[in-house]
Formats: C-alpha cells, structure tokens, sequence
C-alpha cells in the first residue's frame, strides 16, 4: 500500500496542502443565502483553477437550472476501472455568528484542528481527496480513470445537478463512485458506511378562526389549531413507535441475515448516547436493535411546532392557525414518491373537523440504498483501513440522507463507496465548525492507497 510513502509526502508538502485547504475555506459559499451566490460561483471557480494546476487540463464548470458543478476528468489507461469522485463546495449559514470563537471564513488552524465553516463538511472531505490525486499524477501512479463532480447546492437539495444529470449519462459513466461526505464512529474507529436512508418532507397547516380568538369568548367552542395539531401528529405512530400510515412500509426492503449479523455487531454504548445527547435511546419502533431503527427502517419526526403566542407574560388567545414540519427518512425499497402520498393522505384523512389542514409545501429528497457486504469495492477499502489502522473496519448504514447519490449511482451506473473520516465532535452544520489536521492527513491517505491499487 506504500503508506510510508504518501505519508512522507503528505509531511513533505503540507505547509502548502493547509495554505490551500484554507484559500478553498474562505470562500462564505453559503449555497442558500442569495447574497453569497457570487462568492459560491467564485469557490467553483477557484476550483476549477485548481484541478488544472494539479493534471486535470479539461476541468471545467457545468451549468445547472441552479448553481454551476465543477467537473474534471483524467483518462487512465486501458482496461483500469473509472473511478467518479463526488463532493460539495457549497457550506451551511454560520448563524449563531455570536457562537463562534473564530470567524467562520477565516480559517485557523489551532492545536491542531483548522477551524472554519466547511473545515469538515465537505470543503476539508473533498480537498483531501484532491491533493491525493495530484500526488499519484505527479508520481504516474493513477491508472484508473477518475472524473471529479463537485456540486455547489448539497446543503440546499441539490436541486441544479438533480435537475441536469440525466443529460450528463454519458459524461459520467464510471464503475465506483467515490464518496468521503461521511463519518467514522471514532478516531480509531474506520467505518464503511452501508446504505444511505431517503428522505421526504412536508409541511402542514391547520386553520380554522378568521383571526385569533379570545380564548374566554371562544374557549370550550371554537376548534384550537394549536391543540388539534399535535392531536393529529400522533395518529402518525401507533403507541410502540410503529409508523401507523397505511401503506408507508411498501417496499421496505427486508434485513438480510449477513446485515443483521453486521447490525448487531456495531458499537453502541446507550450510557455514551445519554451523555452525548440528554437523551436514551428509546425513539422509533420498540423492540428493534439500535443499529436496525437509525439506518436500516423507515422513521417519520417532527422537526418543528408553531403556533400562537409565545412570548413572556399571558395572551388568552386561541390562535387561528398552527404549522408543523415534517421529515421522514426511508428505508432502501421505499419509493419516496409513494411515501409522501401516503402521508400526505394519512394526514388529511385525520384532520379535525371544523379546521381546514393545507400542505404549504412537500418535496422528495432522493430515495435510500443499501450495498451488498459482497462487494468487491467495500473488501478494497476494508483491506485499505486495515493497512492504515490495523483493526478491522466497522460496518454502519448510516441514518442520515445524501440525497443525490442514489440518483449519481443511477444515472453513473456506478456502485457507491461511503468512507469518510468526519467525527461528532467536528461539529458540522453548528458554530465552530473544525476538522483536525490527522484527519485530513488519514483521509488523504486512504484515498491515496485505495486508487494507487486499482
């Protein structure tokens, strides 16, 4: 695997890596906030000048209905697979700017750890990969193939490269879709991530009252949106967790007995979880293993509550509307299309009487997949972190989405491989954002020696 090697030149050139690394973070690449779209078009194109310095002469930007995808390619030689690299350059907002203990698009590195908004998620997972690519072109040790697609909408629904793939088939052909937007489960804990959940979304509203109502005059008549809502967010689960809309299980696909053997064998530690999170464990459908209910079955939460008055000191009102907002993650099988029609009906079929409910918005995220413990790429990168970590990797299917890999894995026709060197404590999508310099030196590594063997 040579990592003596790449581990050499890594040291060798890393005053250089970590000056790059924080030009590429600098950029407030806010892909929601319409006041950073300039600087997000100015992150790809810095991109775009990069991959060129590094041997990627045809990269290039691909114009999408929403913000543009850097794209580069690198002919290998014959007969080697293809091998297309999937990343993001767009970040989340940086609100609270309070919280912050550096400014977020001022990159610093600081006992170790580079601080910044993007320092982990992806700008850090992606430039890692990067610099291990310009290493094994400087050294003509890349035999493969390899196409890098770099979007700049993940942090917003990837709505533009969704919208766009289809006419790239051919342009993105390729047999293993690289993918390092993913986390481990500890510092010395490598993990292969097995499958992805989908997702959906909805928001729902009821109203009734022309305006808020006195609750004296009103009260003990009128229907309350705001008490109702709740009401009717819990006929979604039956009492022992199970998802109670009929239809929503369709297509679940079922647990292998090697997946649940794998399942079982993943590291969990309830105390460790109360403490991480002030809670125990005990959401979703009882009785079924920790490892089953965040990556391998379908769940449908409530992400949000509004309703009335909320400020301090008393205003006796009922008020005339309440909203909530849903998301539901689903299993590989479920055809997230079907999904939200199913809630959506459910929904409706339960509103109260006297209130009028209104779907204010819904959408599909990308449906979920699970990979085959047989695969040929997953055994390449278990043999890779054994080489770098001497311990076996974990297996995990991860409870969160990354909406648009299903659909490049589609399109591609290319198998997904999720290992990624993200930790909690990198605190991504929150203030103080930071990705320690070792993990960036043991992703570049592992994605080194994973393509110089191919």
């Amino acid at each position: 695997m040579n990592l003596d090697r790449f581990s050499s030149s890594f040291d060798q050139n890393r005053d250089r890596i970590v000056s790059q690394w924080m030009e590429l973070l600098a950029f407030p690449s806010i892909s929601t906030e319409p006041a950073h779209h300039r600087d997000c078009l100015a992150c790809a194109e810095w991109l775009v000048r990069h991959l060129h310095s590094i041997g990627f002469d045809n990269a290039r930007l691909l114009q999408t209905p929403g913000k543009p995808v850097v794209f580069a390619e690198r002919p290998g030689r014959p007969g080697k697979p293809v091998v297309l690299f999937y990343g993001h350059y767009d970040v989340q907002p940086v609100d609270p700017v309070s919280e912050w203990r550096t400014p977020p698009f001022t990159p610093t590195l600081l006992d170790g750890r580079m601080r910044a908004r993007g320092a982990q998620d992806n700008k850090g997972q992606h430039f890692y990969a990067l610099k291990a690519l310009e290493t094994l072109i400087r050294d003509d040790r890349l035999q493969a193939t390899v196409k890098i697609i770099i979007e700049g909408e993940e942090e917003c629904g990837s709505h533009g490269i969704s919208a766009t793939m289809t006419e790239w088939r051919e342009r993105l052909q390729a047999d293993l879709l690289l993918i390092t937007d993913i986390a481990m489960d500890g510092p010395r804990t490598p993990t292969i991530t097995m499958g992805l959940r989908g997702l959906i979304h909805l928001t729902a509203e009821l109203s009734g009252p022309l305006r808020d109502l006195h609750s004296g005059a009103h009260g003990g008549v009128a229907p309350n949106p705001a008490l109702e809502l709740p009401r009717l967010l819990a006929t979604l689960h039956a009492r022992d967790g199970v998802i109670a809309v009929p239809g929503f299980y369709d297509g679940v696909q079922p647990i292998s007995p090697e997946e649940k053997v794998l399942a079982l064998s993943m590291p969990f530690d309830p105390e460790l979880y109360r403490r991480q999170t002030g809670v125990p464990p005990t959401g979703g459908e009882r009785g079924r293993p920790v490892a089953e209910r965040l990556g391998l079955r379908p769940c449908i939460d409530v992400n949000g509550i509004h309703a009335g008055f909320d400020g301090p000191g008393v205003k006796t009102i009922i008020p005339a509307k309440a909203r909530a907002k849903l998301t539901a993650r689903l299993a590989a099988g479920q055809d997230p299309a079907l999904c939200l029609a199913a809630l959506e009906a459910h929904l409706r079929q339960h509103a109260p009487e006297g209130l009028t409910l209104t779907i204010v918005e819904k959408g599909v995220g990308g449906p979920g997949f699970r990979l085959s413990p047989q695969s040929e790429w997953i055994a390449r990168a278990a043999a890779t972190l054994r080489g770098m970590y001497n311990t076996e990797p974990t297996r995990r299917w991860e409870g969160a989405s990354i909406p648009v890999i299903a659909g490049l894995a589609r399109v591609s026709g290319a198998e997904p491989l999720l290992v990624g060197f993200g930790l909690e404590e990198d605190s991504i999508h929150a203030p103080n954002e930071s990705f320690a310099l070792e993990q960036f030196r043991n992703g570049y590594l592992y994605v080194a020696s994973l393509l110089a063997g191919l």
